[in-house]
């Protein structure tokens, strides 16, 4: 059986100094309201959606006619044009 002893005697030391400063001050904190970003209005909404679509417009045309090359035909043959 092992005695271990431990020299505590320094937490005395900090308790005295902790013993000797004012304490804190209890200070209530503003509450903070997160911003709720403005809603878009169906305009708004409506205009966004108008732009993404005639941004990729160009990409899905590209597409349409890669998956009718691989598949043999062209848009002509597709709707008989």
């Amino acid at each position: 059986m092992n005695d271990i002893a431990y020299d505590i005697s320094h937490l005395l030391d900090v308790e005295l100094s902790q013993a000797d400063a004012p304490a804190p001050r209890v200070v209530r904190a503003v509450p903070v309201v997160a911003a709720r970003p403005a809603q878009p209005s169906i305009a708004e909404a409506q205009a966004a959606l108008a732009r993404e679509l005639m941004q990729v417009a160009t990409i899905h045309d590209a597409l349409v006619q890669q998956y009718l090359r691989m598949s043999g035909d062209t848009f002509r043959e597709t709707y008989g044009n």
